[in-house]
């Protein structure tokens, strides 16, 4: 993800399309927070919004420099407000606590990446071991028909379809409560 159009937005009185990037950004760095710093959702909140009214000074003052750096930037500012707001923090002991985004970051998109396949991984292992024997078949196979499928296990064609839409169905609502 790069946030030069963020900067680029802010310089230029875009409210608009700021206002998107920002709320697209919003929920990845909640989640982040919560996944890689167990923040509460509240607490993830606060530190984000936290984040952005600094970083939207710091634009406007054109203290950024480097904008294809904003993303470790704000990953960083994220963690650092959440920290500050946790007691016994301590902001000399953080030995890399960096002022300029110095490089294009992917760190959250490997993160994000990351806790999708486990929730993917544990999602599956959820199933029961006949649904996750269909499924697996069905991803082995998938240029299978759904008579080749049936066939397979000794079921009807409208049998398989079925089985097929609601391990779908359980792993979409599994994968969305996790999320």
């Amino acid at each position: 993800m790069d946030y030069a159009p963020l900067v680029k937005a802010i310089r230029e009185g875009d409210q608009e399309s700021a206002n998107e990037l920002i709320s697209d950004a919003t929920p990845i760095l909640i989640r982040m927070l919560k996944a890689r710093m167990s923040a509460s959702q509240e607490d993830a909140e606060d530190a984000v919004q936290m984040m952005f009214l600094y970083v939207i000074k710091a634009i406007k003052k054109d203290r950024i420099k480097n904008p294809s750096g904003l993303l470790s930037y704000m990953i960083i500012t994220c963690r650092h407000n959440y920290l500050k707001s946790k007691e016994g923090y301590h902001p000399e002991s953080l030995e890399n606590v960096v002022k300029e985004p110095s490089t294009e970051a992917v760190q959250l998109e490997n993160i994000i990446e990351e806790e999708k396949w486990r929730t993917y991984e544990e999602c599956l292992y959820s199933l029961s071991e006949e649904r996750l024997e269909f499924f697996s078949y069905w991803c082995r196979h998938p240029d299978s028909s759904a008579s080749e499928v049936a066939s397979h296990f000794g079921i009807s064609v409208n049998s398989a379809w079925t089985r097929k839409h609601r391990i779908l169905k359980a792993l979409k609502k599994c994968f969305k409560s996790k999320s």
